[in-house]
């Protein structure tokens, strides 16, 4: 099966494997849209259209597809991506709201303060889908910004937000073994349960 994708003035095809539902198309790699990234890798805003459609997909594979598209582009656009992705935080669907924190995972290894503002906007998402995505976002900074997530975390473990205080729980599991005493310090000021 083929799909058109358009992108500004020019069309790509790009051939997705058909999913067991009839006439549901379903794009498994990155490497189904490859034209469409090549073009995000030279003019990012001129894809962003076409990748907030995939990441409303109803298929997974597809959403997984839009959100790593984000996250290549962002090596090269990182301002343009966190720019969309502020707009995407704040979408009427959870999915593209996702894909707006998925598409951080490489920017937060490298600069995780640019990337806090999108995790403000949705550090009290109720979506469990969302909630992992943003929580995620944190354990992929721990490595290289393990003070970051932990001020990130001690300021949100104020919140009276049982889903902000899920994200601080999940978000931390990563500096358990690292640092546990400031970790346990911090789920400590959590307090309720979420």
């Amino acid at each position: 099966m083929k799909l058109t994708v358009a992108c500004g003035a020019r069309r790509y095809r790009q051939i997705v494997r058909p999913k067991s539902r009839v006439g549901v198309a379903v794009i498994v790699k990155v490497q189904d849209i490859k034209g469409l990234l090549a073009r995000g890798r030279i003019e990012p805003d001129a894809v962003f259209p076409e990748l907030r459609k995939l990441a409303a997909s109803d298929q997974w594979q597809t959403r997984e597809v839009a959100a790593t598209a984000l996250v290549e582009i962002g090596k090269r656009h990182p301002a343009a991506v966190l720019h969309e992705a502020r707009w995407w935080a704040k979408d009427r669907d959870a999915n593209v709201r996702r894909a707006a924190s998925e598409g951080l995972r490489g920017i937060v290894k490298i600069d995780p303060q640019a990337v806090r503002p999108v995790l403000e906007t949705l550090r009290a998402d109720p979506e469990l889908y969302v909630k992992k995505s943003v929580a995620n976002v944190l354990r992929n900074a721990s490595g290289k910004h393990p003070d970051f997530v932990l001020g990130v975390c001690r300021q949100w473990a104020r919140s009276s937000n049982p889903h902000t205080r899920w994200i601080v729980k999940d978000g931390l599991r990563k500096l358990k073994g690292s640092r546990p005493r400031e970790v346990t310090a911090v789920l400590g000021s959590v307090g309720g349960s979420a």
